[in-house]
């Protein structure tokens, strides 16, 4: 659970310090998906609210809709932070 919190700590850390500049993450590539499909594809165990926490400031920082914010993709190749 510590090691849980410290690397979503350290994902709000880098979302927080990222550029406004990036692309949007692809249309095709990324389509909407629902919170609970979220949470099917996060690691088992991992704290529901937590991570739908870190999702909504993801979503909010990098200017990316919500539901086409996901827990498998990558800040500098899926969302453009760099």
């Amino acid at each position: 659970m510590l090691l849980l919190t410290g690397v979503l700590c350290g994902a709000i850390l880098i979302v927080v310090m990222w550029s406004a500049s990036a692309e949007i993450p692809s249309k095709d590539k990324w389509p909407p998906i629902s919170e609970d499909e979220f949470i099917r594809r996060c690691s088992p165990g991992v704290d529901r609210d937590r991570a739908l926490r870190v999702r909504r400031i993801i979503s909010e920082q990098l200017g990316v809709d919500y539901d086409r914010v996901y827990p498998e993709q990558r800040f500098v190749e899926d969302l453009g932070c760099d």
